[in-house]
């Protein structure tokens, strides 16, 4: 068979073997539904021409190119692309879909009636259609539908990047979904260049400020694009191990009112009725100030770079303030079983379960750097009391935390589907195979279960969404290496550790000498533990059993 030069781009990412075809997706990208960049070719056998032949290069593009060189923003109703071969109930079903799973969830950068009306009369931007259909379109049924997300994928970022200079609301939100479709298809580069040309652009238009020309509708709407990147920049330094850009402070800038009564507004309006109450997005953007100060001290931990009296008090600071934001909530936005359901009957059902795996997944790391202190220069700072206490807040964070996610299934119309839930369910999940392999024998079948519920919606969340294929390899690499531990210090925090639990969108190296797939035996990890590891092997054969069988599926 022949072979092209190179390896593909996904297997590149994902340190695969790559078999490197001609002219059509290796094999691994095929078992893993990829879309393999081998076969990705745009454009054919265009020679390279000096600058001064410019105008012969635009010659030999195609008639679609050439359109989209002179029109920075196309209305889809325009343009000769994708979009045109689509029936209207396909782009409205999959236009819902968006609406129902992502939006509002991992960033909220539309009033949904506005965005319907700009669908119906083809007034949106085609880019932006093209950016909201692919991210989509994982979630459609058919799967004749499904496959159309890589062509709207790779159509939207054909005429983005002919519009760079188009700065404007729409391109913003342009950026914003394809950094999401990005980081759902591993290209963790490209999602973190886009998010950064976002924030950029945001701030270039001032979308963090106060306009008074602007209605309601827009003036609310620039707010959500505005705390959405903020939102995403949070994250998105964290999943790369890059600097914050937005600073992580928050401005003055006021916070997005109430969901509900937003969505209510007509096309347009002008003003609000009545002054809205703050929506769940205002609680998302003032807990996620919480999250950079966690970053940074898990960061100084596991360099060493701290005194204990200094890594102390920041616990004591992060931990008075997440506390003071959850008795801060109003009674209708404490998780209840009443609440849930209140949200629930408003359509922000899922929106409310995604603040409150926010809160906990913030938790469990903050606390989670005392799980394992026989390491810790800062650990003599505390008394056995206050140390045990901390580490009872991870692990209850961390059941919490599972329990929310299989309720949210359970109750329907509140699940969590987006990308960034997987990552949640591995710290969880790693917290949970601390309690199997060391806690006493009365808390085993509790942690199995939630092991269990973790995991099957891990398999959910996989067949959504690739990335989440790396973060289940990362759960395994880290129960095999505890597997490996001939003693108890398997979740000392170092930078091993701190990229397992900050540094989601990269490649995870083993945290040993041992291969991945490794058997792991009795023997191998009992010749210099002796009864303690032939323990912890009894105990870790169910998660090894259940997690292969996660990452061959």
């Amino acid at each position: 068979m022949r072979r092209s030069g190179a390896a593909c781009r996904q297997c590149r990412i994902g340190k695969r073997r790559c078999d490197k075809p001609v002219g059509k997706p290796c094999q691994a990208c095929v078992k893993r539904n990829l879309q393999c960049s081998i076969c990705l070719v745009t454009r054919t056998n265009i020679n390279l021409q000096p600058a001064r032949d410019f105008r012969l290069q635009v010659d030999q593009l195609t008639h679609e190119d050439r359109h989209l060189h002179s029109s920075k923003a196309t209305p889809a109703r325009e343009n000769g692309c994708i979009l045109k071969t689509l029936d209207h109930s396909t782009v409205n079903a999959l236009l819902e879909l968006y609406i129902e799973y992502i939006h509002d969830k991992p960033h909220s950068l539309f009033h949904v009636p506005t965005l319907r009306a700009d669908v119906l009369s083809g007034a949106i931007d085609s880019k932006l259609l093209c950016s909201i259909l692919a991210l989509a379109a994982r979630f459609a049924e058919s799967q004749e539908t499904r496959a159309l997300g890589p062509r709207l994928f790779e159509q939207a970022k054909r005429e983005m990047k002919l519009s760079l200079e188009d700065i404007s609301l729409s391109m913003v939100q342009t950026w914003i979904v394809l950094g999401n479709v990005c980081g759902a298809e591993l290209e963790s580069e490209s999602e973190s260049l886009f998010f950064g040309i976002a924030i950029r652009a945001a701030h270039i238009l001032g979308l963090g400020k106060h306009c008074s020309d602007d209605n309601a509708v827009l003036r609310e709407t620039k707010s959500r694009v505005w705390w959405s990147l903020y939102m995403i920049d949070t994250w998105s330094a964290a999943g790369l191990g890059t600097p914050r850009q937005m600073g992580g402070k928050r401005t003055t800038h006021d916070l997005p009112f109430d969901e509900y009564a937003f969505h209510a507004l007509s096309v347009g309006q002008a003003s609000w009725p009545v002054t809205p109450e703050p929506g769940l997005w205002a609680y998302m953007i003032t807990l996620v100030e919480k999250f950079g100060p966690i970053q940074d001290l898990n960061n100084l931990i596991a360099e060493d770079r701290a005194s204990g009296m200094h890594v102390l008090s920041s616990m004591k600071k992060i931990s008075s303030d997440l506390d003071t934001w959850e008795a801060g909530l109003p009674a209708t936005v404490r998780l209840t079983v009443d609440t849930v359901a209140y949200h629930k009957a408003r359509g922000q059902g899922r929106t409310f379960v995604a603040l409150h795996l926010g809160y906990h997944h913030y938790a469990t790391l903050l606390y989670y750097n005392s799980l394992d202190r026989s390491a810790s220069s800062w650990a003599s700072q505390l008394s056995e009391d206050q140390a045990e206490a901390y580490a009872y807040k991870c692990r209850h964070h961390a059941c919490a935390l599972s329990d929310l996610l299989c309720m949210s299934y359970k109750v329907g119309q509140c699940e969590a589907m987006y990308n960034i839930v997987g990552h949640m369910a591995v710290v969880s999940s790693s917290v949970l195979i601390h309690t199997l392999l060391f806690a006493g024998e009365d808390q085993l079948p509790a942690a199995k279960a939630r092991l269990e519920s973790n995991f099957a919606i891990l398999m959910k969340l996989k067949s959504w969404w690739p990335s989440v294929q790396n973060m289940a390899d990362r759960l395994l690499l880290f129960q095999n290496a505890c597997l490996r531990s001939a003693d108890k210090c398997t979740h000392i925090l170092d930078h091993w550790m701190v990229k397992f639990l900050l540094e989601h969108a990269i490649v995870l190296g083993d945290k040993t000498e041992t291969s991945l797939l490794e058997a792991t035996s009795p023997q191998s990890i009992g010749s210099t533990g002796g009864v303690l590891a032939q323990e912890i092997f009894r105990r870790g054969k169910y998660t090894r059993a259940a997690l292969t069988s996660l990452r061959n599926v």
